[in-house]
């Protein structure tokens, strides 16, 4: 959401663009597009959010008909994970062309330390404010490239390896949710509740982010399919919890 001074502004992106279908923030349909997305794949828990989202694609559409009105000097703070560097890249390829752009690589900043902007202190974002680097239009012009080739590539997953962003498969992350699954069902002897499978994949299993919805939408088409079955109600996270349909122990 935006805040704002007289000398400046910010907004905070809140869609994921990890997932779903990879349309400009510059088309007219792209707001349309990413909700019924987002609807299609939430939880009742999570529709309660939407709004939140609209808005923000509201108060982002607001800003880019300022911004090509009025061009002003813009920064980007992105780290090296895939939720950051998709939406550097959507950003970009938004913007007028004629807007400057500096950029303030968290991960860079804290030497590695930091995988998300949102880990930093409010002590260290104060130390990085003036620390951005002019992005060089050659630069930019290939992160916009890039955004542009995922767009046409119309995947619904993406993946950040080695500094860079590829589409992937919708399963790529199944066969480790469900081994994942498996190991919590053998320790627990019996269901596996959401928080508990979530907390261990992100914490502990995982080498790239993953974003909670994703994982319970994968999980969903893991019961769809049979290969897990659930207790409770799909419809709130903490509600349900899953198991192999075939014993933990069973070949196959």
């Amino acid at each position: 959401m935006p805040w704002e001074r007289p000398d400046k502004s910010v907004i905070h992106w809140e869609d994921d663009l990890m997932s779903g279908p990879p349309v400009c923030a510059a088309s007219q349909d792209w707001e349309a597009v990413r909700l019924r997305w987002r609807a299609a794949i939430a939880n009742e828990e999570a529709r309660q959010y939407l709004p939140n989202l609209k808005s923000n694609m509201e108060a982002w559409r607001e800003r880019l008909s300022r911004l090509s009105a009025n061009p002003v000097p813009a920064v980007i703070w992105a780290a090296g994970n895939v939720f950051e560097q998709t939406g550097i890249r959507a950003v970009l390829a938004s913007l007028p062309p004629d807007v400057s752009v500096s950029v303030m690589n968290v991960t860079v900043a804290s030497e590695g330390r930091l995988r998300y902007t949102g880990e930093a202190s409010p002590e260290e974002l104060a130390s990085w404010i003036g620390k951005a680097e002019p992005l060089a239009p050659r630069t930019r012009d290939g992160l916009i490239q890039d955004w542009r080739r995922l767009v046409q590539e119309a995947g619904l997953l993406r993946i950040y390896e080695n500094g860079s962003l590829r589409t992937a498969d919708e399963s790529y992350f199944d066969e480790t949710i469900v081994q994942c699954v498996r190991t919590l069902q053998a320790e627990a002897q019996g269901w596996v509740y959401i928080g508990q499978l979530i907390g261990e994949l992100l914490c502990h299993v995982l080498d790239s982010p993953i974003s909670h919805s994703w994982i319970e939408y994968r999980l969903r088409r893991l019961i769809e399919q049979g290969i897990l079955i659930y207790t409770g109600s799909l419809e709130a996270m903490r509600d349900y919890a899953v198991k192999l349909a075939k014993p933990a122990g069973s070949a196959g």
